[in-house]
Formats: C-alpha cells, structure tokens, sequence
C-alpha cells in the first residue's frame, strides 16, 4: 500500500469513488464520509473528536 501525506491546511478530500469519500475540513472539522446512498457527517470544531469518539474501538483491529 502506498502513502501520501496531504497538508495543505485547508480541509482535504478522499475520493475513493465517485460515490465514496472522506471529506475533512481545516484543522479535522465539519468531516464527511459517503459510501453509496448513506452519510455520516459531523459538524462543528470538535468533529475529529466526534468521530473518533463514534468509533466501536472493540470492532478495530488496533486500539490504544
């Protein structure tokens, strides 16, 4: 797998698909995610954490 470090300190879009992506704005805010027909979207400053927060840790094949 290949990497790439994107930092371009404006919000950073994931395009997977057309129907697929990540989208992430300036400092890990306002983040959404698509795949297909559903949506999760969290607003606000503390997005990041919102989302890591949503996370069921004991599904994840790595938890610190």
């Amino acid at each position: 797998m290949s990497r790439q470090e994107v930092n371009n300190n404006t919000g950073t879009d994931l395009i997977i698909a057309s129907d697929k992506y990540i989208s992430i704005g300036k400092d890990g805010s306002n983040i959404v995610l698509k795949n297909g027909d559903n949506m999760i979207w969290f607003d606000g400053d503390d997005a990041w954490n919102q989302l890591f927060n949503a996370i069921d840790k004991t599904k994840a094949s790595l938890s610190t």
